[in-house]
């Protein structure tokens, strides 16, 4: 796996411009080939390995692990995922395009800017699917619209938005439009400034979550649990709160946009 002793950022940050491109340490023939001829009882490890920039999409990675490997700008579109280890792992840029996380080990998982999409118009067809998948303290900054969330374990998960005065934070802020997050665990997540317009949380539990300043309308929060979730800020307007819980103990309530119509 390539590695960068300690130096200056400056110089670092150089090393990593001059990379080549295409510099994984596998190739997909060498993949494939691994997969193809997986042993009963056997897992295929690509642990810490360098996947970047390849081409693996409509591949099944028949549960394999991949925990820490770097799949930077990798394309999984279409793969099946399914039950695969893929804790640690940085998928910054990634292409997961229809991809199945269903049930895969993502806690620890980066995934900043992946295209998940094949156009501006949106379409559940092109949506990955992440349901009952281990997210736990997964760094997620992407436009996931229609993805499947359902049973997921996001617990610490981190989906607000990144930058700093010199960068567009609002253009880095993660869209999880219609996403279906029916029973997940979202206990102390941060999804502050998300835009969760018409999302599902149906008795999903969202104790301690970050909501501030996220857009909730028309998000359905039926049988949830709020428990101490912050929503300083956010946009309420059309969101359904009956048979919610923890409401009376919900922070910034009244600092909520639109919480009139929500509550009414």
């Amino acid at each position: 796996m390539f590695r960068i002793p300690i130096l200056g950022t400056v110089l670092v940050t150089s090393l990593l411009a001059a990379r080549p491109l295409g510099a994984a340490d596998v190739t997909v023939r060498e993949i494939t080939q691994m997969l193809v001829n997986e042993q009963p009882g056997r897992i295929v490890t690509l642990a810490g390995r360098d996947l970047s920039f390849l081409d693996l999409s409509g591949l099944d990675f028949k549960g394999a692990r991949l925990t820490g490997a770097n799949l930077y700008a990798a394309d999984l579109s279409q793969a099946n995922l399914r039950n695969v280890d893929l804790s640690g792992a940085l998928l910054d840029r990634a292409r997961i395009i229809g991809a199945d996380f269903s049930h895969a080990n993502l806690s620890g998982a980066v995934m900043r800017l992946p295209h998940a999409a094949s156009s501006a118009t949106f379409s559940r067809v092109d949506a990955p699917r992440f349901a009952g998948a281990d997210l736990s303290h997964a760094r997620l900054v992407a436009r996931l619209d229609g993805a499947d969330f359902r049973g997921a374990d996001m617990q610490g998960a981190q989906l607000h938005p990144y930058g700093d005065g010199t960068q567009n934070a609002a253009a880095r802020r993660t869209s999880l439009i219609a996403c279906d997050f029916s029973a997940a665990v979202l206990v102390g997540a941060n999804l502050s400034n998300s835009l969760l317009t018409f999302a599902k949380f149906t008795n999903a539990d969202l104790t301690g979550a970050n909501l501030r300043g996220a857009d909730l309308s028309k998000t359905n929060f039926f049988g949830a649990t709020l428990a101490a979730a912050d929503l300083t800020g956010a946009d309420l307007d059309g969101a359904n709160f009956h048979g919610a819980n923890g409401l009376e103990t919900v922070v910034g309530l009244d600092l909520a946009r639109n919480v009139e119509r929500a509550l009414r």
